[in-house]
């Protein structure tokens, strides 16, 4: 058997060390209730291994790579030597956080062994040897390999599919398709037109145009993938970043709620907690943001703080790495996202003792060295801080004081780019550039309040730093709302106001309107512009838009 001669080999490892421990506590994957998807042969000694390969490959593209990993572990258990079974373990993590470190390598290193062996049909070494090329050279390189192979094969989709996703480009700064993600785009939707009920097509399209800057044109297309699946938690987390996208933030907080209650349903499943299903804390945290668009802030608050309780294991071994309990994707998104997620809100509402109450809300420092090295979070704990305590600054009319917080804000940022180096072996990369990148936003608008605030007239310059704010805060990505949850076009609007430009204040916040539609802080001060420009009807309707918001 080709299994025997592979686990032989001492310098491949076996394959029990492609199978986490976790998943080898869990129960066996039970068939995702996705109708339909991609079918294709695959090589296997068990029918049931075949079978969880193709639920493996459902679970895959349509937004679950736990549960994908899952299945195609499963199929490994019935079947060491197949090789669509190691494909799908490398896919579902081909970006693994470190808890999963060892076993992404191990899946690769069988199934390179695997296909030099000649394991598998002449196809599904194709599949193996695009995945090779992508570790070795990169996703544009694999991406030109899937396309070839599709042509040799122009009766599987999935390589039609592959070959989009990996050549994607994603969007230049001015929200403009680079020309790879428009040809991937347009390879998508033919592969929809010639099946256009296919859920995971469906998934695959929106997940790759999650981030232009104008969602409403897709919109239905998420609606109608959720009702081909209703209780399947990615597809309605998938919507409700479409419905908050185009300012329907009552349908988003609705689709987040089934979400979360999809996912949950899941962890009681198969026994597991909330740091171990990362899918939920996203869409908790996306539905307290959403909640905040509408001016629901009671709530929002509420749920933040629900989910920014939950524990993360302490334990850390002697070499100052976080253990794998504390170090996959749910506790990052619990370190970074949901921790921070209260303070968040307060400083987009912004009342009176809400700055008090977001410092009040982050992590104490002495929580925080249990971590040791093994998380870099505390510097995005700290960069909010010093925000906070700069606007408390500020509120006081304490200039002097107020102006060494922001200096102090802004070698934080120093301090913390110095270990970019250092991040990636970390796991937290991703968490990492969008605290960065929030903390630069927040050191933009500190100095723009801080001008407001100079009794002497500085308000010119508290444009230019809102402006640059403006400039660092980037659209959502990644399924995630955006890091700082006011829109700095906000602020921007603030000064023209205080300039007594109220014209300048309208042509900005239509254009935050566009971006963030019928968001409450946005439509709140559009109002007072209208009022202020002397456009009555304007203010009228935007005036019922808000009272409409708040009543759904």
């Amino acid at each position: 058997m080709v299994g025997l001669a592979v686990a032989a080999d001492t310098d491949v490892p076996a394959v029990e060390a492609v199978i986490s421990a976790q998943v080898k506590a869990m129960p066996e994957p039970e068939n995702e209730p996705i109708p339909k998807g991609f079918t294709m042969a695959i090589t296997a000694s068990d029918p049931k291994a075949q079978d969880h390969v193709l639920q493996g490959l459902n679970a895959l593209h349509g937004g679950w790579d736990f549960e994908a990993y899952r299945h195609f572990c499963a199929a490994l258990q019935l079947d060491p030597d197949c090789l669509m079974a190691h494909w799908g373990v490398a896919m579902a993590l081909i970006d693994p956080q470190p808890d999963l470190r060892d076993e992404s390598v191990a899946a690769i290193a069988r199934m390179t062994a695997l296909m030099e062996k000649k394991a598998g049909s002449e196809l599904e070494r194709s599949y193996a040897y695009a995945l090779v090329v992508f570790v070795r050279d990169g996703a544009a390189r694999a991406a030109e390999v899937f396309k070839t192979a599709a042509e040799q094969y122009p009766n599987d989709p999935q390589l039609k599919l592959l070959g989009a996703l990996f050549g994607r480009g994603g969007y230049d700064q001015e929200g403009r398709a680079r020309p790879g993600q428009e040809k991937a785009e347009k390879t998508l939707k033919d592969l929809l037109a010639a099946d256009p009920g296919n859920p995971v097509l469906m998934y695959a399209y929106l997940a790759i145009k999650a981030e232009a800057p104008d969602l409403k044109s897709d919109l239905d297309i998420a609606r109608k993938l959720t009702q081909t699946a209703p209780n399947y938690a990615p597809f309605q987390h998938m919507l409700g970043d479409y419905e908050w996208r185009c300012g329907n933030h009552s349908r988003a907080v609705e689709a987040f709620a089934k979400a979360g209650q999809g996912f949950s349903t899941w962890m009681k499943a198969v026994k597991v907690t909330a740091i171990d299903c990362p899918g939920w804390i996203k869409s908790e945290c996306f539905r307290a943001v959403a909640l905040a668009s509408k001016g629901d802030y009671p709530t929002a608050l509420a749920v933040a703080k629900a989910v920014a309780a939950i524990p993360v294991p302490a334990d850390v071994v002697t070499d100052g790495k976080l253990t794998k309990s504390a170090n996959g994707e749910g506790a990052r998104l619990l370190l970074w996202e949901a921790r921070t997620l209260p303070a968040r809100l307060l400083m987009r509402r912004n009342g009176k003792g809400d700055v008090e109450a977001a410092l009040a809300s982050l992590p104490a420092k002495e929580s925080q060295k249990q971590y040791g090295k093994g998380s870099l979070c505390t510097y995005f704990y700290q960069g909010l801080a010093f925000a906070l305590e700069g606007r408390k600054a500020i509120d006081s009319g304490d200039q002097k004081n107020a102006s060494q917080i922001v200096a102090a804000l802004s070698l934080h940022g120093q301090r913390m780019q110095e270990t970019q180096s250092s991040v990636r072996s970390t796991g937290e990369a991703t968490y990492w550039f969008r605290a960065y990148e929030g903390l630069n936003t927040l050191a933009g608008e500190t100095r723009g309040l801080l001008a407001m605030a100079d009794k002497d007239g500085m308000i010119s310059s508290a444009h230019s730093w809102y402006s640059t704010a403006d400039d660092h805060q980037s659209l959502p990505s990644m399924l995630l709302p955006p890091t700082i949850l006011l829109p700095m076009k906000a602020r921007i609007a603030e000064s023209y106001l205080a300039e007594k430009k109220p014209d300048a204040a309208v042509e900005v916040l239509e254009a935050a309107a566009k971006l963030y539609p019928n968001d409450f802080e946005v439509l709140t001060r559009l109002e007072q512009a209208y009022k202020a420009a002397k456009q009555p009807d304007e203010a009228a309707t935007v005036a019922k838009a808000l009272e409409t918001l708040k009543s759904e």
